[in-house]
C-alpha cells in the first residue's frame, strides 16, 4: 500500500482546530455562568447600577458638565477599579485553577486538543461572559445616569459618543485585565496574592516613574476616558497620559503577550492533583 506523504499527514486541519475551540468555548461558558462564582461576579455587575441611583438621586439637575464628570469618576473607581478589575480576576484565574481544584483538567489534556487551542478558547470563552456582563452595563449605566442627573442635551448625539467611549474602554481593560488573570491561573497555585499585588500596582502607578508607569493596565485605560478621573483631575502633572492610538495598542500587545505566556505554560504543563 502506498504511503501518504507526510506533508499531508503533518499538516494542520484549521477547520477540526476551529471545531474543537467552539466546542470548548460553548463548555466553558456554561461553566461560567452557572458556576456558584456567577452570582459574587453578577453582585460586581450590579454595584455601579446601584452606585449610579444613589449619586444621581443625591444629586438631581446638575448641568452636563457637571454630570459628567460625576459619571467619569463613578466609571474611573466603581467600574474599571472595582467591577471589571474583580470580575475578570474572578473569570479568569479560574478558568485553568478551577479545573485543577475539581480535578477535572487531565480529561481535556488527554483529549486529541493542541493545548493552544484550549488555552485561546477558554480565554475567548471568559471574553464573551465579562464582554456581555460588564459592557452591558457599561451601555445601562451612562444613559441611565444622565436621563435621571436631568442632564441629557436633547439631540442625544453627544451622549452616544460617549457611552460608545466608555463601552470601548470596558471591552479593552476585560481584555487587558482578563489576558493577565489567565496567565495568574496558569502560574500560581494561589492566585489571590498575585491579584491583590496587581491591585496595589494599579491603585499606586501613579505616582511611580514615567518609564514605569507604562507597565500598568489601568495607566492606558484611563487615557482613553472621556472624562479624567477623580485621581488624574488631581495629580494630573504626575500622570502624564498616552495617545490614545498608543494606549489602545499597548493593552493589546500585553493581552497578547500574556495569553501566549499562558498558551506557553499551558503546554508544558504537567497534573499532579496530590500537590494541590
Amino acid at each position: 500500500m502506498e504511503q501518504m506523504p507526510t506533508s499531508v499527514l503533518d499538516a494542520p486541519s484549521w477547520a477540526l482546530r476551529a471545531r474543537q475551540a467552539l466546542a470548548v468555548v460553548v463548555v466553558e461558558l456554561r461553566k461560567i455562568l452557572g458556576g456558584k462564582r456567577m452570582v459574587t461576579i453578577c453582585l460586581l455587575a450590579s454595584l455601579p447600577v446601584i452606585v449610579v441611583f444613589l449619586i444621581a438621586i443625591e444629586a438631581p439637575g446638575p448641568s452636563r458638565v457637571t454630570a459628567q464628570r460625576y459619571f467619569g469618576n463613578i466609571y474611573s473607581v466603581v467600574v474599571l477599579g472595582a467591577t471589571v478589575f474583580f470580575g475578570c480576576a474572578l473569570v479568569f484565574t479560574h478558568l485553568f485553577r478551577g479545573e485543577i481544584l475539581r480535578r477535572s483538567l487531565h480529561f481535556y489534556l488527554l483529549a486529541p486538543l493542541r493545548r493552544e487551542v484550549l488555552t485561546v478558547a477558554k480565554y475567548v470563552a471568559g471574553l464573551l461572559a465579562v464582554y456581555a456582563l460588564f459592557g452591558g452595563v457599561t451601555v445601562l449605566v451612562y444613559p441611565v445616569f444622565m436621563v435621571i442627573a436631568d442632564a441629557v442635551s436633547g439631540t442625544g448625539g453627544p451622549e452616544i459618543v460617549e457611552m460608545l467611549r466608555y463601552l470601548g474602554t470596558t471591552i479593552l481593560g476585560c481584555t487587558a485585565y482578563g489576558a493577565v488573570f489567565l496567565l495568574f491561573g496558569t502560574l500560581f497555585r494561589n492566585p489571590i496574592l498575585p491579584v491583590a499585588g496587581l491591585l496595589g500596582w494599579e491603585a499606586l502607578n501613579f505616582l511611580l516613574p514615567s518609564g514605569i508607569r507604562v507597565a500598568s493596565v489601568s495607566h492606558h485605560l484611563k487615557a482613553l476616558l472621556p472624562v479624567p478621573g477623580p485621581i488624574e483631575q488631581t495629580f494630573g502633572g504626575l500622570a502624564q497620559p498616552p495617545t490614545a492610538a498608543t494606549a489602545v495598542l499597548s493593552l493589546l500587545v500585553l493581552s497578547a503577550v500574556a495569553v501566549a505566556l499562558a498558551c506557553y505554560r499551558v503546554r508544558r504543563m504537567e497534573i499532579r492533583y496530590t500537590d494541590d
